[in-house]
């Protein structure tokens, strides 16, 4: 077998390629989403309303008719009382922000990890 992968490859060839492949494992291990290290942080007509950790499943219920939802890791708008629902239509997030403008609600996901690493410099 690595008789016929030398006949397509070089040597130099395969060093780069199990380089390249040991870069990414080391990625992925570095850059995995720990859930349990996320936060969400809500704000509504811009004040902190609350933050919670995105590894325990919830329904938050910001004012009536405005309902926020963490399940597996991810967030989203449940329902709004805005007109066009585009908060409600941009479904789940894990990292970018849910923003209602009419209502002036907004979901920010925020990791610990980093900020602790932020205080620390």
């Amino acid at each position: 077998m690595f008789r016929d992968l030398r006949k397509i490859f070089t040597t130099a060839d395969i060093i780069l390629i199990f380089f390249l492949l040991t870069i990414a494992v080391f990625m992925l291990v570095l850059i995995k989403d720990d859930i349990s290290a996320k936060q969400a942080e809500i704000s509504y007509h811009n004040k902190f309303v609350i933050s919670v950790p995105l590894d325990k499943d919830r329904i938050i219920e910001i004012e009536k008719g405005i309902v926020v939802e963490i399940k597996d890791g991810k967030v989203r708008m449940k329902e709004s009382t805005c007109q066009n629902q585009y908060c409600v239509k941009q479904g789940w997030s894990n990292s970018f922000p849910i923003i209602c403008v009419p209502n002036e609600v907004s979901v920010v996901i925020k990791s610990k990890q980093k900020e602790e690493m932020l205080l620390t410099k």
